[in-house]
């Protein structure tokens, strides 16, 4: 059985089987000559045992270093693509083509000895110059290529060497070196493949010559024979084995260059067949694996820009001044980072009883107010997918006529504190399973959400902190300064006026003296809740320190400020301040009233010119309003004394002037 295998199957059993035809010939029509009988018996052996053989033992060779050619190329390949992070094949996968590659190169050397072999017994057999020559050469061609075989094998795993260790560019430069040697080579053993086939035929020849000689006497018949059996034997030298290993190393060629539609014939029941049908399955392999390449390229496209989009996201949200810009930046991102999900952002009030509606995205509904037991998310503390389940419940901030449809509650927590909600639901034109695939990227988006808004909300904490009296509340010192500043360089350009009210609280000592600390606080607090309630708008009250307080009226006149001033007055004697069992004594103002620009032009000066008219109502009697001197309000003394400071002046220049003259004549 396996011998009619091996006959059905190799092309080296068609050869020897269209020479055993020759010969059958040959020696059934020859019947003339011991001496010819002998040499043709010689060639016969010559052609049988060196050059058949030599054919096919280079055959395998030249199919072996092409399959070891390509296995280069795929290991080449898979590590570049592994070292750009896309997954090719599988560990196994890739050991096994090592593996196979590893034995092509024992499996070539030993075909290349066996190669040398056959040609040094073709050299003994040979019967002619002519042969001993040929068979020399090729064994002299042999033998480079078998040296060429060996470098290129040591520089192979070099090659792969460092491909492991992440060498690609000096891997590639390598292969680049020796890829053209062995392309050389290869095509240098093609030809001699050819060269010992046409010797073959060669030899043949001259066997029939020979045959000629021989049979010279015997029948016409013998010639014909052998004439049919050289033309049958090119022929089927031809059409059975030539084209088809053409067909194989252009399909392989095109296959390289990643030609899919390359094909083999796969019906053939001989080595061919077999070869079409590992393409047809191979390049059936490669198909799957460049598919599975482009899913996974696609999907690490767009894991690349998810995470570009998440650390924009952080980046901005940490740079937002205030919850209102941080909102805003929220639904950009999200319309960009979930674009199959319509959504909303809830905040826990500073009550902490209801969630504020702050922002949303993609047409997601936006609830004014929504309850924290309303939403089974905040309820359990975890994320809530609603329609997920075989059991669901409807959150009841959910509005009924999408009970039916699928939503996803993701409570914000920040330092281990629920801050808020995030609400998604299927943006329109969106299916389920794409909602439900954004999910992670949803938590994750919702994770950096809730750090921004507790980082805002800690810092616009420590700002108000910064900027209020711990006692009362009001602004403080620095902050009021700022704005004056502020307020100042507005109206140098807008020439709108600013009006100061200094207020200081009569005989607070007497408070802290006769009922303690604890009453004079109560005392600065209650003028403090008096100051709040009285201004409005853009009018700002602040404590300066001690028992001082100051107001800022901007686009106030001086007339106006002096009435805001004597209601804070009024207010502040209205006061009644329970300290214990009793109440404390009656508590007056006294205040002074300045303006730009009429006292100054810088916040030191416009505070020392409202300061200033606060001394004078207290030394009027206190609990009275005064308005700030201007600084055209001179006396007829002030004005005198002005005249003649004027006068002394211009005396001064006229005598260095005249010191300068007589300095000049001089010199």
């Amino acid at each position: 059985m396996r011998m009619r295998s091996a006959f059905r199957y190799s092309i080296t059993a068609k050869l020897l089987g269209i020479v055993a035809i020759c010969v059958g010939f040959v020696v059934a029509a020859s019947g003339v000559g011991v001496y010819q009988i002998r040499k043709i018996g010689q060639e016969i052996e010559f052609i049988a045992e060196a050059e058949v053989p030599l054919t096919d033992a280079i055959g395998h060779v030249t199919a072996h270093r092409l399959e070891q050619t390509f296995l280069v190329e795929r290991l080449m390949r898979m590590s570049l693509i592994g070292i750009e992070g896309r997954e090719v094949g599988s560990e196994e996968e890739r050991a096994q083509t090592e593996a196979r590659l590893l034995y092509l190169g024992g499996k070539i050397t030993s075909e290349f000895a066996d190669v040398a072999e056959i040609a040094e017994q073709g050299i003994s057999l040979a019967s002619t110059e002519a042969q001993v020559t040929e068979f020399q050469t090729v064994l002299k061609t042999i033998r480079a290529i078998s040296q060429e075989h060996e470098d290129y094998s040591v520089a192979i795993s070099k090659i792969l060497s460092k491909s492991k260790r992440g060498n690609s560019l000096e891997a590639e430069n390598l292969l680049q070196q020796v890829s053209g040697t062995h392309s050389k080579f290869n095509m240098e053993l093609e030809q001699l493949l050819f060269r010992v086939q046409a010797l073959a035929e060669s030899a043949a020849k001259a066997a029939a010559k020979h045959e000629q000689n021989a049979i010279r006497f015997t029948i016409l018949i013998s010639l014909g024979a052998a004439g049919f059996s050289v033309l049958l034997a090119m022929w089927l030298g031809r059409w059975a084995i030539g084209v088809p290993l053409l067909e194989v190393v252009n399909a392989l060629r095109r296959l390289s260059r990643n030609d899919f539609d390359a094909e083999l014939p796969v019906d053939r029941n001989d080595e061919i067949g077999d070869i079409g049908r590992a393409f047809k399955a191979f390049k059936a392999h490669l198909i799957r694996v460049k598919e599975q390449e482009r899913i996974e390229i696609e999907r690490q496209t767009e894991l690349t820009r998810e995470i570009r989009l998440l650390s924009e996201l952080n980046e901005w949200l940490q740079s937002s001044s205030s919850l209102d810009e941080l909102f805003e930046m929220v639904s950009l991102f999200m319309t960009k980072l979930l674009p199959s999900s319509a959504g909303a952002v809830y905040v826990y009030s500073n009550s902490r009883d209801v969630l504020d509606g702050a922002c949303t995205w993609n047409g997601g509904i936006l609830e004014a107010h929504i309850r924290p037991n309303s939403c089974w998310g905040l309820r359990r503390g975890r994320p809530y997918i609603y329609g997920d389940n075989e059991v669901s419940f409807r959150c009841s901030h959910v509005a009924p006529d999408l009970e039916d449809d699928v939503y996803l509650c993701l409570p914000i927590l920040a330092h281990g504190e629920t801050v808020g909600l995030m609400h998604l639901s299927p943006a329109a034109g969106a299916s389920d399973e794409d909602f439900l695939s954004q999910r992670k990227l949803a938590q994750m988006a919702a994770e950096q959400v809730s750090l921004a808004i507790a980082n805002t909300r800690m810092r616009d904490e420590l700002h108000n902190k910064s900027i209020r009296d711990p006692l009362t509340g009001l602004f403080n010192r620095r902050h009021f300064i700022d704005v004056l500043r502020s307020g100042l360089e507005r109206s140098q350009h807008n020439g709108q006026p600013i009006s100061l009210v200094s207020i200081d609280v009569d005989h607070f000592k007497k408070f802290n003296d006769n009922y303690g600390h604890d009453a004079g606080d109560m005392v600065l607090r209650a003028v403090g809740s008096t100051l709040e309630e009285v201004c409005d708008g853009d009018q700002m009250p602040c404590r300066l320190g001690g028992e001082e307080f100051m107001v800022l009226l901007p686009e106030t006149s001086l007339s106006h400020a002096e009435d805001v001033a004597e209601m804070v007055r009024v207010a502040i004697e209205k006061i009644v301040v329970r300290y214990g069992e009793k109440s404390l004594p009656k508590i007056t103002v006294s205040c002074g009233v300045a303006g730009y620009p009429d006292h100054g032009r810088i916040p030191q000066d416009l505070m020392k010119s409202a300061d200033d008219a606060l001394y004078l109502s207290k030394d009027n009697g206190r609990n009275r309003v005064t308005v700030a001197r201007s600084d055209f309000d001179e006396t007829e003394d002030d004005l005198e004394l002005l005249r003649e400071d004027a006068a002394q002046d211009q005396e001064t220049v006229a005598m260095k002037q005249g010191d300068v003259a007589h300095k000049e004549n001089a010199a």
